[in-house]
């Protein structure tokens, strides 16, 4: 390497630099001077021995940290399913239930949009600062959704909810890369996908609980509490690289530009994907305005980031390495069949096999049993031996054998297959969610960490939307197509088709036939997920393994 090299190198990974006095809680503040990245720089190849951070806290704090984390984790997931059985009761306290949608669009869109701009910035404010920013906005979305007094309120507050929330999961994985070594990252990475899995399936449970027993705010005041434990930590604890520098200079280091076109582009293709098939045709003149409009505003966006952003939100130089590639692609994938299953599922619970929502959350523990299981266990193997892509492997075969196994219930399916074939998928998602994450962090050097993270969990987060979007379409054409015969022939059918709960006006027989129907439709929703796990698998074929080290001395800490 040249002394250019040398030096462009050191300069970049500047807030690296070690010390072999061990960290203590005495320790004096330093402080990292930024330099600015170099305009289409090439990717300098995964982290050498002395790039990577590693843990400089001790074992004690550390744990402690993590446990606030986790429960950051665990709002952010558990928010996303939590309002799920809480919204009509909602819209018929404000009288709007035309408007219900927007009570889970609007946080999607935010959180969706949001999503990617945090690793930029993480990068420029300090990880401490953005991670308390994240918490806090999402917190204070909260207290206005559990006091909302209309519907326009609330669907205000669920957007400013999302804008937090979209941080928090890739926050929290960014941490953890400063704080804990490669070899070491597998177990606690396990342990958050294993919480975010928990989270999402107990969301609903809860939701039945507060809005059967209590009330629906409480769906949201609960995130208070557990919130204000994770600000106290973060703050008394936590000690990460100060970033140097005043408020303006590291204000003129964003790029303004791709933030505002990445947002608007988002804005306008989720949209078209929440809106299509539902309230609007997929071939009607808003939609594919909203699709034509959000693809050109997002090739404004990486025009910018290719020709003009000095930070780039999405540097190019992670698409220039196959495995880089080939993690985001999968981890789009992976998104695709996780919410395929979390969201169909339940509704096989609730219409076809005539569950309540709370009894429904609960038929879904076999998935929640095999993430667990599969986090924790990936997580420790990985840790122990450093091999982790045959457990990308292994998680997509059993995802996609999982799935394709859904697809075979049918309107009397027994007990047994139904665990069976959920806990196979449990297992696939659990082998994979955080296994990916890894991948591709041991891909790219120390100063791309952040955008990688960030960027890796919002490639699924895509995928989960796009995915749920294509099932959706699917899911509607098949009821569609199966009520069109009998609306001729049985008097007031066609609304059961838009309101499965009507069903129960009509006698045993046709009963039957409508429960023949949404079954076939469920199980053509739930076959859009096996090409998407397939395709998923193919990607992860092309990741490389990488090094990963247990120690590489400590880095500069608050």
């Amino acid at each position: 390497m040249s002394d250019k090299e040398q030096n462009v190198t050191s300069s970049l990974h500047s807030e690296n630099t070690t010390f072999d006095t061990p960290a203590t809680n005495t320790m004096p503040e330093k402080t990292i001077t930024p330099t600015p990245s170099i305009h289409n720089q090439l990717d300098p190849g995964p982290p050498s021995a002395s790039d990577e951070p590693v843990n400089a806290l001790p074992f004690k704090e550390l744990i402690i940290v993590f446990v606030g984390l986790v429960l950051g984790v665990f709002l952010a997931a558990l928010d996303q399913t939590i309002v799920s059985v809480c919204t009509t009761k909602i819209a018929n306290q404000f009288k709007a239930l035309n408007d219900v949608a927007w009570i889970g669009t609007a946080y999607l869109l935010t959180a969706t949009a949001f999503q990617p701009l945090y690793g930029r910035f993480s990068d420029i404010f300090g990880r401490k600062s953005v991670f308390l920013f994240a918490i806090t906005v999402f917190l204070g979305g909260s207290a206005l959704c559990g006091a909302a007094q209309s519907m326009i309120m609330m669907i205000v507050a669920r957007g400013i909810s999302g804008v937090g929330a979209g941080g928090i999961m890739s926050m929290v994985m960014i941490i953890i890369t400063d704080l804990v070594a490669p070899r070491e990252r597998g177990k606690y990475q396990g342990i958050i996908g294993a919480v975010f899995g928990l989270s999402s399936i107990i969301g609903p449970l809860l939701g039945g609980v507060f809005t059967d027993h209590a009330s629906w705010r409480w769906a949201f005041f609960i995130n208070l509490p557990i919130g204000a434990i994770t600000l106290a930590v973060v703050v008394k604890v936590l000690r990460l690289p100060h970033i140097g520098g005043s408020l303006r200079e590291k204000i003129k280091r964003i790029d303004f530009l791709g933030a505002f076109s990445l947002v608007a582009g988002l804005v306008l293709l989720l949209l078209a994907l929440n809106w299509g098939g539902s309230v609007h045709p997929w071939n009607s003149g808003i939609i594919i305005g909203l699709l034509c409009g959000g693809a050109a505003v997002i090739l404004v966006f990486l025009l910018i980031e290719w020709k003009q952003a000095i930070e780039p939100i999405m540097p190019f130089r992670l698409f220039e390495t196959r495995t880089n590639v080939a993690c985001l692609s999968a981890s789009f994938f992976l998104g695709a069949v996780f919410f395929i299953v979390m969201f169909y599922m339940p509704l096989y619970f609730q219409i076809v096999r005539r569950r309540s929502a709370t009894a429904a959350g609960l038929e879904m523990l076999p998935i929640v049993a095999g993430l667990l299981i599969a986090s924790i266990l990936s997580g420790f193997m990985i840790s122990k031996f450093g091999q982790y892509r045959p457990f990308i492997w292994i998680g997509f075969t059993l995802m996609t054998t999982g799935i394709g196994l859904l697809t075979l219930l049918h309107v009397d399916s027994g007990r047994g297959p139904q665990i069976a074939f959920m806990l196979i998928v449990g297992l696939g998602i659990g082998f994979c969610m955080q296994t990916i994450l890894l991948a591709i962090q041991s891909s790219v050097a120390t100063k791309d960490m952040a955008v990688a993270t960030a960027n890796a969990t919002f490639f699924r987060t895509v995928g989960q939307v796009i995915g749920i979007a294509v099932a959706g379409t699917v899911f509607n054409n098949k009821v569609m197509s199966g009520f069109a015969p009998l609306l001729e022939t049985i008097p007031g059918i066609g609304a059961v088709a838009s309101n499965s709960s009507l069903m129960v006006n009509f006698e045993p027989e046709v009963q039957q036939m409508i429960l023949e129907i949404y079954m076939a439709a469920i199980q053509k929703a739930l076959t859009v997920g096996i090409p998407c796990g397939a395709v998923g698998f193919l990607c992860s074929l092309f990741i490389i393994q990488n090094k990963l080290r247990s120690d590489t001395g400590p880095t500069i800490m608050e």
